[in-house]
C-alpha cells in the first residue's frame, strides 16, 4: 500500500486542504453571523422567498458526487471568484444606499469579502498542485447589472449571504474528498465530517 512518503505530494496536498478547509469553517461561522445582522438590519424575515433573485451561484449540485476532485474545486473556485464579486455589490449597496452611517457592519462584510477571496487563492494553489491550473482561468464575468430598488437590493444581498454559507459547506465535504483522495486511486478514505 502506498504510504505518504512515497507520495510527498499527498502531504502537500492534505496540508493545504486542511488549511483552505479551516478557511471555509471560518467563512460559515462568520457569515452565519453576518446574516443575523443582515436580516435584521434590512428588516427582513431570513424565511423569505428568495425565488425570484437570480445570478448567484448555487451550491446544490445534483451531479456534484458524479465530478472529479478537478471538476469539484474548479466549481469552488467559480463559485468563490463569483462571491467577490457579488460580495463587492452587497458592500456597496449598504454603503451608498442601506445603511451608509453603519462602519461597523459594512466592516464586517468586507472582511467576509477578503476571507473569500484568500479561499479562492488557496483553491487556485491546490488547483495547480493537482497539475490542473489551467482551469483557474475558467471564470465567467459577472453578469451586468440593472438598476434596483432596495427591497431588490436587500433581498440580493441576503441571497448572497445565504448561498455563501451554503457553498462554504459544500467546499468543507469536497476538500476532504480531495485531501483522502490517492493518486492513481479512484477511492477517497479521508473523514468527511459535518459542518457544524
Amino acid at each position: 500500500m502506498a504510504s505518504a512518503e512515497q507520495h510527498p505530494g499527498t502531504t502537500q496536498r492534505y496540508r493545504l486542504c486542511s488549511r483552505t478547509i479551516l478557511l471555509a469553517r471560518k467563512i460559515h461561522s462568520d457569515v452565519a453571523r453576518l446574516l443575523e445582522s443582515y436580516v435584521e438590519r434590512q428588516g427582513l424575515d431570513e424565511t423569505i422567498s428568495l425565488e425570484s433573485v437570480d445570478g448567484v451561484p448555487r451550491a446544490a449540485v445534483e451531479q456534484g458526487d458524479e465530478l472529479t476532485a478537478a471538476e469539484q474545486l474548479g466549481a469552488n473556485l467559480q463559485a468563490y471568484r463569483a462571491f467577490r464579486v457579488l460580495l463587492c455589490e452587497v458592500l456597496e449597496a449598504q454603503t451608498a444606499h442601506l445603511t451608509p452611517p453603519d462602519t461597523d457592519f459594512h466592516a464586517s462584510i468586507l472582511s467576509v469579502l477578503r476571507q473569500v477571496e484568500a479561499l479562492a487563492y488557496q483553491l487556485e494553489e491546490l488547483l495547480a498542485l493537482l497539475g490542473h491550473g489551467g482551469l483557474v482561468q475558467e471564470v465567467a464575468g459577472p453578469e451586468p447589472r440593472g438598476s434596483r430598488s432596495l427591497l431588490e437590493m436587500k433581498l440580493r444581498g441576503l441571497k448572497v449571504l445565504q448561498e455563501l454559507a451554503h457553498w462554504t459547506v459544500r467546499s468543507v465535504r469536497d476538500l476532504h474528498q480531495v485531501a483522502g483522495h490517492s493518486p492513481g486511486s479512484g477511492a477517497t478514505h479521508g473523514p468527511r465530517a459535518p459542518m457544524d
